[in-house]
């Protein structure tokens, strides 16, 4: 896979972004919904992403998502958006057969999957970032999640 990242959050995760080997970040807090996608379609050359990845469960996320994908583009959906369901706006059948966007699904890989994230890792690609956390420090780290400032991943030491 010879794709550039592009990574779209607020401002104050751009470095975050960066550090988990974004080559690109577009402050999400800077954008309306045609202006972020065309900011996409003109970082990834002017053609749009060749996949655009949903990992946060925003449903407006969704739905700008189908107009960054370029020609044969494909819309990975990951983050399950909370509240109640809604289908993803933007996602007319019309627009989605002329311009041959797929919309698929993740909800776990398998072999190669796991083979070719490794080789993103071990080629420094990609960083993963946790830390450890003891129990005492729950309450904490729920705070951290509410107000954004969690970055990565924490495992909680039950010792």
């Amino acid at each position: 896979m010879a794709m550039r990242v592009i990574g779209i959050d607020a401002g104050s995760k751009e470095q975050f972004v960066r550090d988990c080997g974004a080559e690109h970040f577009i402050d999400v807090t800077k954008h309306d919904d045609k202006s972020i996608a065309a900011e996409v379609v003109k970082t990834a050359g002017g053609l749009g992403a060749s996949a655009v990845i949903i990992c946060t469960a925003s449903n407006k996320a969704y739905a700008q998502a189908i107009d960054m994908v370029r020609f044969g583009g494909t819309v990975v959906c990951v983050g399950i958006p909370e509240g109640t369901p809604e289908p993803i706006a933007n996602a007319f059948p019309a627009k989605l057969i002329m311009q041959g966007v797929t919309i698929a699904s993740v909800a776990v890989g398998n072999r190669r999957d796991a083979i070719e994230v490794m080789d993103f890792a071990a080629r420094g690609v990609v960083h993963t970032f946790l830390r450890a956390e003891r129990m005492e420090k729950l309450t904490e780290v729920f705070d951290d999640l509410k107000q954004g400032k969690l970055n990565g991943r924490v495992v909680i030491d039950m010792q």
